[in-house]
């Protein structure tokens, strides 16, 4: 993961994604509700160009993605990407290679904490985008479903990854094979998603906590999403020696009221209590 020194505008011709951007948070909302927010070759394209945008743009300190309309997503737009009536054979190649490296690097590679505020409906390939944010959160009332075996289908692309990665083995297993529906505190249950709330209260929720964030040193935060990244298949001894060299680039290329050196010293001189909830 590589945190860049520039800045980028963000792309402002997208027409499948909406993106709006307050105190340092950017919403990046899924808009093809009649198409309940299936991902389309143009949607994915769009989105390969937004999120290598946002990568380089230090004004943008937390990402929240969410999905337009009544629902988060509804998977891949099957006929779009495989209907070689509508585009050629290397375009549909591209686009699927594009839907993947959006979804497997790009965002779970992004510097800044991601977010994924689910409500609806997250079918199919969606899971593969939740699980890739750093953050899930989902209304209770939220339809879960690994469809793909109802349509004589498996969780292909990163979908298996996604959900071998996140939900504990049974449920994996259980929701895969049967293809059944499971609802937001089931999905909390599992490890699927970070907390689930009541649907009145799911977004005034998620923005609190990117707000709670964005106020937080932003090398920190994309260190802590290296780590935990990293060090999964690390022996202990390597996550060690990773650890030690990241801690000194910390020192680096830290400055700052939020960082850990400004922290340190206001707790010394009793001004803080890291922890402790001030």
């Amino acid at each position: 993961m590589t945190q860049f020194n520039l800045s980028r505008a963000l792309p402002g011709d997208l027409s499948h994604i909406k993106t709006e951007q307050r105190e340092g948070v950017l919403t990046i909302t899924l808009n093809r509700p009649e198409k309940r927010n299936a991902m389309s070759v143009e949607l994915t394209f769009e989105m390969v160009r937004l999120l290598e945008a946002v990568a380089v743009d230090e004004s943008v300190r937390v990402v929240v993605l969410r999905g337009e309309g009544p629902g988060f997503c509804a998977g891949m737009d099957i006929k779009d990407f495989f209907d070689s009536s509508e585009r050629d054979e290397a375009t549909l190649r591209a686009a699927k290679e594009a839907a993947n490296h959006w979804r497997v690097r790009l965002l779970r590679n992004l510097p800044q904490p991601t977010i994924a505020m689910v409500h609806g409906f997250c079918f199919g390939g969606a899971f593969g985008i939740v699980e890739a944010c750093d953050i899930a959160l989902a209304a209770d009332d939220t339809k879960f479903t690994l469809s793909e075996i109802n349509f004589g289908h498996f969780p292909a692309g990163p979908v298996a990854k996604a959900i071998s990665r996140t939900m504990s083995v049974r449920a994996a297993s259980y929701y895969s094979l049967s293809g059944r529906t499971f609802d937001g505190p089931e999905a909390e249950r599992n490890s699927f998603i970070s907390r689930s709330y009541p649907a009145a209260e799911l977004e005034a929720e998620t923005y609190k906590l990117a707000a709670e964030l964005a106020t937080k040193d932003p090398v920190a935060l994309q260190f802590t999403k290296e780590s935990l990244q990293y060090v999964e298949t690390m022996s202990w001894d390597a996550a060690l020696n990773y650890n030690a060299a990241k801690f000194a680039e910390l020192k680096v290329r830290q400055q700052g009221a939020t960082s850990r050196a400004a922290s340190v010293a206001s707790f010394l001189e009793g001004k803080s209590r890291p922890g402790l909830g001030s």
